[in-house]
């Protein structure tokens, strides 16, 4: 019988391999099947808004029943049938309701997997180890990427089957890991009223700044989410290959930035290094409009991973020194269902705006009328992260556990904003 241990890191890279990678493909095999401007709007927006609000559905759940492995178990079986489901789905209404599902159940898995976590007695599982088990779930993401590579021929229902069914498998594998997982009694992580938490966030000198920041910015960051894989996929021309390529360089220049910054923040004012990684950020939407070869899409690809490293070491950790140490799972769930109606509203409207503006130029022309418009609003967004403030706890708390609930989005990925699955 696998320790605890043992069966938590193998099923996070499990899934690293399978439905971390085969996220990537989603958006691009949604265009590929023909999905238009405002149906992408429908795919991007129902996916994040249901991974996020769907934390708070679940976790409740999972508090009053007293068991996180049986949702765990049942949950990995009914992703390995939805995976297995996506390349029939044929065409974009049917992808949009399979992923959907994904997106649902894929919530019920982070918020169950972060909860057992918590409650483990065995404290040689936290810190470091999980540390460890994010490094090497980034790490079996590229190795399945690069594999896919050399594996991708010129048929795109047979390319799509590889990284779907692969994740399906991997699903599957990891109901089984659970059987064997030891569960500890828990204690309840979504207590207490968020109605009252919520009314009393208005007032937090220090979170509040941060909370209406983030969620101006999440409006225009996810408007660019359905124009990304149509400019990839209708604009340049590339493939499931290619697509392969880009991501691996993001995650690649992602793993070694935070590994050679590392606690870069430590003796660093925290505000200043935000502000300019969100003005940085608001430049992708630029490049993605006016970037004609793949080259360049190779140094925006390792741009935009530069760019989430820092996001990752910086805001992370300020996030957990803003928020009070007993809530921090409220808090984010907070956080994450406001971010999930932000992203369901920006989406749609990137969509309708993209579909919009096909009516009236041709295709490149109404890509780059839309992205200046997300330009203009994520560069006048950044201006909002100028008033957050250094708290005087300087704990430069890493994410660690917290990570599997609070999802950065990856900047520039040619699928939009995919989920990651946990």
């Amino acid at each position: 019988m696998l320790a605890n241990k043992s069966i938590i890191g193998i099923r996070s890279f499990l899934l690293s391999v399978g439905a971390t990678a085969a996220s990537t493909f989603v958006g691009i095999y949604a265009v590929l099947i023909g999905a238009t401007a405002s149906e992408m709007g429908w795919l991007q927006s129902s996916a994040n808004a249901i991974s996020n609000g769907g934390q708070i559905l679940w976790g409740k759940m999972s508090d009053r029943t007293g068991s996180r492995k049986i949702f765990l178990v049942v949950g990995s079986i009914v992703l390995g049938v939805l995976w297995l489901i996506m390349p029939y789905t044929g065409n974009p209404l049917n992808l949009i309701i399979v992923y959907s599902l994904i997106s649902l159940f894929g919530s019920m898995m982070s918020v169950n997997w972060f909860s057992l976590i918590a409650d483990l007695a065995d404290s040689s599982i936290r810190g470091k180890f999980l540390t460890f088990v994010n490094n090497i779930s980034s790490g079996g993401a590229i190795i399945s990427l690069v594999v896919m590579v050399f594996l991708f021929g010129n048929d795109l229902q047979s390319n799509i089957m590889l990284p779907f069914f692969l994740s399906s498998a991997t699903y599957m594998i990891s109901s089984v890991l659970l059987i064997g997982l030891k569960e500890t009694r828990h204690k309840a992580r979504f207590e207490g009223s968020l109605i009252a938490t919520i009314r009393k966030i208005r007032y937090d000198e220090n979170f509040f700044p941060y909370f209406r920041a983030t969620n101006v910015q999440g409006f225009f960051w996810s408007m660019a989410w359905p124009m990304f894989p149509i400019t990839i996929v209708s604009v340049m021309g590339f493939g499931l290959r290619v697509v392969a390529i880009l991501t691996i360089v993001s995650l690649t220049v992602t793993i070694v930035i935070q590994t050679l910054l590392g606690r870069v923040n430590d003796k660093t004012q925290r505000p200043p290094l935000i502000f300019i990684n969100r003005v940085m950020l608001s430049l992708i939407p630029v490049f993605y409009a006016f970037f004609h070869s793949f080259l360049l899409f190779i140094l925006l690809e390792a741009y935009s991973g530069f760019l989430a490293a820092l996001q990752n070491i910086v805001m992370n950790s300020y996030l957990l020194d803003i928020i009070p140490t007993r809530r921090r799972a409220e808090y984010i769930s907070i956080i994450n269902g406001f971010n999930g109606l932000v992203y369901l509203m920006g989406a749609l409207t990137g969509g309708y705006l993209l579909q919009y503006a096909l009516s009236v130029f041709p295709l490149a022309k109404a890509l780059e009328f839309s992205y200046m418009i997300v330009f203009a609003g994520r560069f006048s967004s950044s201006f909002l992260f100028l008033k957050l403030k250094e708290p005087e706890k300087k704990g430069r708390t890493p994410l660690g556990l917290f990570s599997i609930l609070y999802k950065q989005k990856v900047p520039g990925s040619p699928s939009g904003g995919t989920i990651k699955m946990r």
